[in-house]
């Protein structure tokens, strides 16, 4: 069987550890239970192994309590319920021209509704957020300051920590999109200073797809409604939303099976771990820059970013050919996986100017890269490069 070099783990983790994979059959082959709606002993274990696991995630993070970690079923939902749970009519928001879809549509559709006002921000040269436009953005009805931790196209380290101080000297709430750094980066909520932080678990935290967590600082639940409304298994006597966390932003049966998952794999990922793999990526990530830079034709994008102020997440365009067909080449003839387009964030390709071209080839590295992966890659694009002059 050909072996693969999967480079989407911006995407989604793969392959996923296996204690996750034997944990999720171990549930369908002997449980298949819910959690939170039994009394009866393999329930209320189920429901114990899922607190554990918020446990972990809310030292991960750094967080306060564990009932600060809510548990969603996407980064998507965890984005819309920060966002949508916020606003109000009559407020304004600023944002960057790096946001993901998952940012950018709730907040169009409150736009166009017009409920509330938003002002993007474009980064410098390097692909960074600074902190003074930021604040040149604001309004006294600035609501909420929503900034990507990194950037999901260019891969770089935003900060957050600055920015987060000022939105709170501002009076406005902030909002962390922390998709591509959970898990790949060290990340305290603490330090970092955010009120609300979102992320997948699917992606550093090499969980199943299907879940997804909030961070909500204490507080924030006075000003944070919920998305949705329904059962809880908690207060079940009363028509009324609980108002307690994290019971409050979680209605409707959890994803037990991709729950369990998350648990199995956090007991692979824990703070040493992230340590880790965060300088183990970061090597790989300088070996790939390097190597790309001595490719004729090959432009990485941005160009200028220093390799200490960015992630393993490397777009790139070869001459001027459609991303599309350098992916199919890197997947037909050398088995390299790769994600090609605009990578959900459409105001990202306006701003590096590679919307006509069709968008990026993007590289993004996991827990499961090694260094002959990359040599492999570099030679397959140097091969390209060759072939398409």
């Amino acid at each position: 069987m050909t072996s693969h070099i999967y480079l989407d783990h911006a995407a989604t983790s793969a392959p996923k550890p296996i204690q996750v994979a034997e944990r999720i059959c171990r549930y369908f082959r002997e449980e298949g239970l819910s959690a939170g709606r039994g009394s009866y002993a393999r329930a209320e274990n189920i429901g114990r192994e899922i607190s554990v696991a918020r446990t972990a995630l809310s030292v991960l993070l750094g967080a306060e309590s564990p009932e600060r970690i809510v548990l969603t079923h996407s980064g998507t939902e965890s984005l819309n319920l920060a966002i949508q749970g916020v606003l109000r009519p009559g407020d304004h928001v600023v944002t960057s021209v790096l946001e993901h879809n998952s940012v950018l549509r709730p907040l169009a559709s409150l736009e166009e509704r017009g409920m509330i006002d938003v002002s993007y921000v474009e980064p410098n040269d390097t692909g960074v957020i600074e902190p003074e436009a930021i604040q040149n953005a604001m309004k006294p009805e600035t609501k909420l300051v929503a900034i990507v931790h990194v950037s999901n196209v260019l891969g770089t380290i935003q900060p957050v920590q600055e920015i987060c101080e000022l939105a709170r000297q501002q009076g406005a709430f902030s909002l962390i999109d922390a998709s591509q750094s959970v898990g790949h980066l060290p990340v305290d909520v603490k330090q970092i200073g955010c009120d609300l932080l979102a992320a997948p678990a699917h992606k550093g935290l090499l969980a199943p797809l299907g879940t997804g967590i909030l961070f909500v600082r204490s507080g924030m639940e006075k000003e944070l409604q919920p998305l949705l409304f329904g059962g809880t298994g908690t207060k079940s006597e009363s028509p009324r939303q609980p108002v307690e966390l994290p019971e409050r932003y979680e209605s409707g049966s959890l994803n037990v099976p991709g729950l369990l998952g998350l648990a199995a794999a956090l007991e692979i990922v824990t703070p040493e771990f992230v340590e880790q793999e965060s300088s183990r990526q970061a090597e790989l990530t300088t070996q790939l820059l390097e190597g790309l830079r001595e490719i004729p034709g090959v432009k990485i994008y941005p160009e200028s970013t220093p390799s200490e102020n960015r992630i393993g997440v490397v777009s790139l365009s070869v001459g001027d050919h459609d991303p599309r067909v350098i992916g199919t080449i890197l997947d037909e003839h050398f088995q390299i996986e790769v994600r090609t387009g605009f990578h959900c964030a459409p105001k990202t390709h306006d701003w590096l100017e590679t919307t006509s071209l069709g968008g990026t080839v993007r590289l993004s590295i996991g827990h499961s890269t090694t260094e002959a992966e990359m040599d492999s890659v570099l030679d397959a694009l140097k091969n390209i490069g060759e072939s398409l002059r």
